[in-house]
């Protein structure tokens, strides 16, 4: 489909629907009427249509996208749509617009089982993760960086606000004594500066943001660094979600896109990585469920170069499909920007260890000479 952005179709829709002789003429003559929107005849025809679907993979919230088809088109059981997600493969991509000073951005899972206790799932699914998180620890210290910034979930922490944490601290440190397994542990090097510059950002930018001068690492960081963590001395700037007390895809798009104006502005070279599911359910009852079609739509949808996009969703679906840890691949993908294609390392559904399990590179088109 040719594109059209999101806030064309957005102002095209909320404009039939305030104006009733509008709307009249755009049932008679969608392509026309269209038009006169900015609409091409592809997207006309989707709204005429009513279709739910489409319209929500061009990132409209579920709002507008009722709004059509059961006003637009008087369709009050919602009949025309399948509930479905769709990867929109048509439209040109968005140009990327990568920091210049990122030089590397990835995501992967921290299932504790994968060094805790891996005998529990598939050998051979063990080895084909393990395999994704050497490929991404060689791309990873190939980009040569000064920093890295690591996103992740709040497990067994305890924080005073329900608000995004920065790690400001000049070390980080824990172990997987929780697993029963205190010899998994790490120490990390923070980097104080950058660290308060991403706070101050933050609060300048309007977001709640709370300080941790210490944070106590788990298997949310202690899994994925130890396995692709270049050398031991690189700093680590932890970003913690709490999807318990605050879920906003909104939010995370929100930091990342403010994280972007420091990693410019660092004068540094910057990583980030991403940790946490795909789907993951820890609720009793559930824990165990892999949401393979899910998690394949997100797959999909890095592959394209639309994984920004997946920032439009509400909450619902992501919750729905056991996505609480996403925030955490939504501020990289901020970082990131549009239009930038992901490579998938790996992805596996592990049962016994809980989750869709994955390894994504996101293959920026730009790189910061290795002597800059």
């Amino acid at each position: 489909m040719s594109q059209v952005d999101r806030e064309a179709l957005e102002a095209a829709i909320l404009a039939i629907a305030g104006n009733g002789d509008l709307l009249d003429r755009f049932k008679t003559d969608p392509t026309a009427v269209g038009a006169e929107l900015g609409l091409t005849p592809e997207w006309s025809d989707a709204i005429n249509r009513g279709d739910r679907d489409r319209l929500r993979s061009a990132g409209l919230n579920d709002g507008l996208t009722i709004l059509v088809s059961r006003w637009f088109k008087d369709d009050l059981g919602d009949s025309a749509s399948s509930g479905r997600f769709l990867v929109d493969t048509e439209s040109p991509l968005p140009q990327a617009d990568v920091p210049s000073r990122l030089v590397f951005a990835g995501g992967c899972s921290h299932v504790p089982d994968l060094l805790a206790r891996p005998e529990i799932d598939p050998a051979d699914a063990v080895e084909r993760l393990r395999n994704g998180y050497r490929r991404l620890a060689d791309r990873l210290a190939g980009a040569n960086p000064d920093v890295i910034i690591v996103t992740v979930d709040c497990h067994f922490q305890s924080f005073k606000s329900g608000a995004f944490v920065v790690g400001t601290g000049a070390r980080h440190q824990g172990s997987m004594s929780f697993f029963k397994r205190s010899d998994l542990n790490l120490l990390l090097k923070g980097d104080v500066a950058l660290a308060g510059t991403i706070a101050r950002a933050m609060r300048a930018g309007g977001l709640e943001v709370e300080e941790d001068e210490s944070v106590d690492l788990d298997h949310g960081l202690i899994v994925p660094l130890r396995l692709v963590l270049p050398r031991p001395s690189l700093p680590v700037i932890p970003i913690i979600t709490q999807p318990a007390r605050t879920f906003s895809p909104f939010g995370a798009r929100a930091f990342g896109n403010l994280l972007r104006g420091v990693i410019e502005a660092s004068g540094k070279r910057v990583a980030i990585l991403a940790t946490g599911g795909l789907s993951h359910w820890l609720d009793p009852g559930k824990f165990g469920t892999v949401d393979i079609e899910f998690d394949s739509y997100i797959l999909e949808m890095l592959k394209a170069g639309r994984g920004l996009d997946l920032a439009n969703l509400e909450p619902y679906p992501f919750l729905e499909h056991g996505q609480y840890e996403f925030l955490n691949w939504l501020i990289m993908l901020a970082v990131v920007g549009p239009g930038v294609r992901g490579e998938v390392f790996a992805y596996e559904p592990m049962k016994a260890s809980g989750g869709g399990w994955a390894v994504v590179n996101m293959a920026l088109p730009t790189q910061v000479s290795a002597h800059a």
